[in-house]
């Protein structure tokens, strides 16, 4: 992916703009300038999901680390602890709220911190409240069918990462693309696609292989918005489409609320009608889904503030 092409060389012929900005974002992609410098303590992280040898002792030992990262923990624990007596240790913290909380939190603000210099004004406040919520919820619609390992949330904490490294490196054409969007409510990717050649999902896609995560992640963000597609789940370095169906899932209910950035192309009427909630249901056994939207916003908006 890094170090071809983005796209098919047939949706760049034409446009010699669409030429530019596609071989400078290769370019970079090519390079380490658009791939963030997680902090030792995040990398470290990321490489434990799904290791199911590693022990709390040795997530609270690499959380205190990062003295930023644990603050916000102990924020965070402190308030779910309901005023009782104060939180002062990372053990403690990782007692009440849990290993998953944890580890959701540690990857927010890995991610978070390394893409805070935005210039275009737009509501980014909510383009961070939809990706926490996003991930949120795809780890529950995840967990409603396997076992999740923490790959779900920062797979879906990633899904829109591409938007980031356009608006970052091509502040012009993003804030045409979100302009577009808007007007006719097609959707990012849909406006990406015409004005430039490819859109966000190729991008976040090759920003995470720039990173050595695992290709089911990379696939998921790359597929996030078509997770049927026969490339996809025919791939044999996919999961089949899963991961990229619960982001799309969840992504759908994120959009519901106008949790988003603005220009979101026309939903479903109801879940039961999204294509991804029927892969899903229809190639794997669901344990239960016992979903509160409202309760996710909230614990999403809590997140959130002890980040920002």
């Amino acid at each position: 992916m890094i170090g071809r092409k983005l796209v098919d060389e047939s949706l760049l012929a034409a446009h010699p703009t669409k030429r530019w900005v596609h071989d400078r974002m290769v370019e970079l992609l090519d390079s380490d300038t658009a791939a963030p410098a997680f902090s030792t303590v995040v990398t470290r992280l990321v490489r434990m999901l799904g290791d199911e040898t590693v022990g709390l002792d040795e997530i609270s030992n690499v959380v205190a680390l990062d003295p930023g990262l644990s603050a916000r923990c102990l924020r965070s624990a402190n308030s779910a602890a309901n005023g009782k007596e104060p939180m002062t240790t990372i053990p403690q913290a990782l007692f009440l709220i849990g290993l998953r909380e944890m580890r959701s939190i540690a990857l927010t603000v890995g991610v978070m911190d390394n893409f805070n210099h935005l210039r275009i004004c737009i509501n980014w406040r909510k383009f961070w409240l939809h990706s926490v919520l996003v991930a949120r919820l795809t780890d529950r619609i995840a967990g409603a069918f396997r076992d999740v390992t923490g790959m779900e949330y920062l797979a879906a904490l990633l899904h829109d990462i591409g938007k980031l490294v356009l608006e970052h490196f091509f502040p012009r054409e993003f804030e045409s693309i979100v302009l577009r969007a808007m007007e006719r409510r097609c959707g990012h990717a849909a406006a990406e696609t015409d004005l430039l050649g490819f859109d966000h999902t190729v991008i976040g896609a090759a920003l995470c292989q720039r990173l050595n995560l695992h290709p089911h992640i990379i696939h998921a963000v790359r597929f996030h918005h078509q997770p049927i597609h026969p490339a996809h789940i025919d791939n044999p370095e996919s999961d089949g489409g899963f991961l990229s169906a619960c982001i799309s899932v969840a992504d759908y209910l994120a959009n519901l609320r106008d949790i988003n950035i603005g220009g979101q192309a026309e939903l479903a009427s109801t879940l039961d009608e999204l294509p991804e909630w029927k892969f899903l249901t229809d190639f794997f056994s669901c344990r239960g889904l016992d979903l509160d939207l409202d309760v996710e916003i909230e614990l999403a908006e809590k997140e959130i503030s002890f980040i920002t």
